[in-house]
């Protein structure tokens, strides 16, 4: 542990939401980047 997690405990609970919103944000881009030409295709074959 150091000097800064002491002074600053909730600076620990902070990175590992900061984590989660990146790796969720990244997730919904990921899936709305691969789901829209998927619609898209079908949207326009039927």
């Amino acid at each position: 542990m150091s000097a800064h997690e002491k002074k600053f405990p909730i600076a620990e609970y902070a990175q590992s939401m900061h984590d989660v919103f990146l790796v969720s944000s990244f997730a919904s881009w990921a899936m709305l980047l691969g789901f829209a030409p998927v619609m898209a295709y079908r949207l326009l074959v039927s």
